[in-house]
């Protein structure tokens, strides 16, 4: 089980037995069971794709119950702690999830092949026969999934807030724990014009037209999630200060702090080989600062003028 169980709304999928989603950039689509009974989190309902549930997606899964999960006897290439664990083949990776609340064993598994983009999810039937309602890509699985994805050459995901100025700029900040990511949110969330992608999780991928970031399903503590997306115009790592001063950062160590908060398949050598390349390139590309500020409406004038 999940370490926060999120409660299900009451809408749920138009179609009980198909779905589609689009986070990131990527459509996934899930075909359930017969009978399944199928329903979206709070997070994911603005991410449910509002037409084409029927056509095929970058990523299908085929959701379907077991009487029984049993991990492999073998030692996993990567092991969470506790939540899950992941193993990998000729045919693809294995994620197993495990929770003590239903004895250590699996309640959980997801297949996938090796391009990341057919998979199989199996619920043990017997771990979710009191729940009135399930998510079958439920956290942490739709973040694991899409996390490798990008690792195969499609981008990468940040621990960052993302958010859109009312000029359509679009700026990243990132930040140790109590660098005031938070702060900074509530700051540009009474700006007018303004639209936060989100507190805590940003998918950033490369495009003809440059950078572009996504906005997640994966909040942080202001709640803030949206399936909106923008051309990348500056990044920032935040530092809180008496006053505010924007100091330019050289490329490698702006490109090193970004890796340090890049979320990959550590145990995926091509995935970091490719993290390391996309973000030298973006911060090549892309101006990146640092941002020391006082938590003052005026901060968001201070970047404002540095990118008038």
């Amino acid at each position: 089980m999940p370490q926060r169980r999120t409660k299900f709304a009451t809408q749920a999928a138009s179609e009980p037995t198909r779905f589609a989603l689009r986070i990131g950039g990527f459509s996934l689509g899930l075909w359930c069971e017969q009978g399944m009974p199928v329903a979206l989190d709070p997070e994911h309902i603005p991410f449910l794709a509002p037409s084409g549930a029927d056509s095929p997606c970058d990523l299908e899964f085929d959701v379907s119950w077991a009487s029984e999960l049993r991990a492999p006897l073998s030692a996993p290439d990567f092991a969470s702690g506790g939540l899950w664990s992941a193993h990998r083949d000729h045919c693809g990776t294995r994620f197993y999830f495990s929770s003590p609340a239903f004895g250590g064993g699996p309640y959980k598994a997801a297949w996938l092949d090796p391009s990341f983009s057919r998979g199989h999810v199996v619920l043990n039937r017997e771990s979710f026969q009191s729940h009135d309602s399930l998510f079958p890509l439920e956290y942490p699985i739709d973040e694991l999934v899409l996390m490798h994805r990008l690792a195969l050459g499609e981008g990468v995901e940040l621990h960052a807030l993302g958010l859109v100025d009312q000029d359509s700029c679009g700026y990243l900040f990132l930040g140790h724990s109590g660098a005031g990511k938070s702060t900074t949110a509530r700051l540009w969330m009474r700006q007018p014009g303004v639209r936060l992608l989100s507190d805590d999780r940003i998918i950033l991928r490369h495009q003809a037209a440059g950078y572009r970031m996504y906005g997640t399903p994966w909040h942080g503590d202001a709640g803030i999630s949206s399936p909106a997306s923008a051309p990348l115009s500056a990044i920032f790592f935040l530092e809180q200060a008496p006053t505010h001063r924007i100091v330019p950062i050289s490329q490698p160590q702006a490109a090193a702090e970004l890796f340090a908060r890049a979320f990959l398949p550590h145990y995926v050598k091509s995935g970091i080989e490719f993290t390391l390349q996309f973000l030298d390139q973006l911060t090549r590309s892309i101006p990146c600062s640092i941002f020391r500020f006082a938590p003052t409406d005026d901060a968001v004038e201070a970047i404002r003028h540095a990118h008038a």
